[in-house]
């Protein structure tokens, strides 16, 4: 049978592919990564849609702007070290038990700390709204149990995705046939909260069974406070360059829901829901190439050079494919899915999507600041970013609403992507990298080929 599908691949492509077990690691890689976002992008045209429409605007407005506000405060979570967690598991993978065991004890203490503090934040802008309080504090608990995420870096690591992709997947259907019981039994919308909450806990979980299954056990996790002091000095800039964009990319709901309704917010989720359908390729295809960058940059400068310049092209033209027909479509589309409810999404629908080709080609500049240890360069491109949005968002959200709100989050990602590049000297190859991309002329006659 594998020869049979063996043999349907054009000769030319297939010889590409023979003695590269590399190349066909990461191109699977790649494919149980994407088979995890298509899995999550049925279930949010599916059931996410189900779930819009019972609940409504209002409702679902107020789930999202919980959603939106938590957000804000998942980099304090984080602290930047997922990507120095995965640049130590490459470059030391026989430390793994001891920078595993210490980036999760720090997760472990952020996550409780954050969430009292989120709570308190919450009970003083919003004082007389329980329901409120209450779903901020079932996402506050699912952050303490997401510290184990980590484990879903040390896969990465290893370009060994399907195990946490098939937890994830598990954990997903559970939680979205909860939801369907919930939507045929008339719950309320702090239920659908709960059904995350369950999905999350199935998911580590089973993502904890595969990794003892790999003749690992957590209780080899070892804590080094030394360590810990030294990849929380690397890690600062990327938990500000974090936080700055999720300001960005976040804090127009947060800002629509203090200054508008709740109703209004879920006018705009949804339109953010459907524009933010191809976000998951840029990092994913960028988190399985990054590991041939940097055996590149060892070689040689001229071919890891080479290579992300590829990277920008490919970057710069495939969100086209999603982008267009969803401009020319949109009004169709949040009628057809969402219903007269949600009609007016549809304009924000047609400016939000343009936002996908800032996050391909933003995605393809963090492998290259990654790689070159640049960290504070994407921690004031991300302030530079935030600046113009909630700026943007001030003048814009009074006059026209979540229209303006929408062109204010498609000019920040912008100038993060592109324009941010122009600031730094070490960054400016980037810029000019990402202007010769848009010769698609030049692309097709040299062939993008990774």
């Amino acid at each position: 049978m594998q020869e049979q599908i063996k043999g349907l691949i054009p000769k030319k492509l297939r010889s590409k592919f023979t003695n590269r077990p590399m190349l066909q690691k990461i191109v699977k890689n790649i494919g149980w990564l994407t088979g995890e976002r298509i899995l999550e992008l049925i279930v949010a045209c599916t059931v996410g849609i189900w779930v819009a429409r019972y609940l409504g605007p209002s409702d679902y407005g107020l789930m999202s702007f919980a959603i939106a506000f938590c957000s804000l405060f998942s980099p304090f979570i984080n602290l930047g070290l997922d990507t120095i967690l995965h640049r130590e598991l490459v470059d030391k993978p026989e430390k793994s038990n001891l920078l595993l065991g210490t980036v999760f004890k720090i997760k472990l203490f952020s996550s409780t700390i954050i969430g009292f503090l989120m709570l308190l934040i919450i009970s003083l802008i919003k004082p007389n709204d329980f329901l409120l309080f209450s779903m901020v504090g079932v996402f506050a608990l699912g952050n303490v149990v997401n510290s184990f995420n980590i484990l879903g870096v040390y896969f990465g690591s290893k370009i060994e995705s399907k195990k946490f992709v098939k937890s994830a997947g598990i954990s997903l259907i559970l939680s979205n046939l909860l939801k369907i019981f919930f939507i045929l039994f008339n719950f309320s919308v702090f239920y659908f909260v709960i059904a995350s909450l369950i999905g999350n806990i199935v998911n580590i979980l089973l993502i904890i069974n595969y990794y003892i299954k790999s003749n690992q056990s957590i209780l080899k996790w070892k804590f080094d406070f030394k360590l810990a002091k030294k990849m929380l000095s690397l890690s600062w800039p990327l938990l500000f360059s974090a936080l700055f964009a999720v300001i960005y990319l976040k804090i127009d709901q947060v800002m629509i829901g203090l200054m508008l309704t709740e109703y209004e917010v879920g006018l705009y989720s949804v339109a953010v829901r459907i524009s933010e359908v191809g976000f998951f390729l840029p990092s994913t295809i960028a988190a399985s190439l990054f590991p041939v960058l940097m055996n590149n940059r060892k070689i040689s400068k001229n071919i890891y050079l080479t290579r992300l310049q590829k990277m920008f092209d490919l970057f710069t033209w495939i969100p086209f494919l999603i982008i267009l027909p969803i401009f020319f479509f949109s009004s169709f589309i949040i009628l057809f899915l969402y219903g007269l409810e949600f009609a007016s999404a549809g304009i924000v629908l047609s400016i939000l999507i343009w936002a996908l080709l800032p996050i391909f080609i933003r995605s393809a500049n963090e492998n290259f600041i990654v790689a070159e240890k640049l960290y504070k360069i994407n921690l004031y491109s991300a302030l530079f970013g935030a600046i113009i949005n909630i700026i943007a968002n001030l003048i814009l959200i009074p006059i026209f609403g979540i229209v303006g709100a929408a062109f204010a989050t498609l000019v920040s990602y912008f100038s993060v992507a592109y324009f941010s590049n122009l600031l730094f000297k070490e960054t400016r190859k980037l810029f000019i990298m990402q202007i010769k991309s848009f010769n698609i002329v030049k692309i097709i006659k040299n062939n993008i080929k990774f």
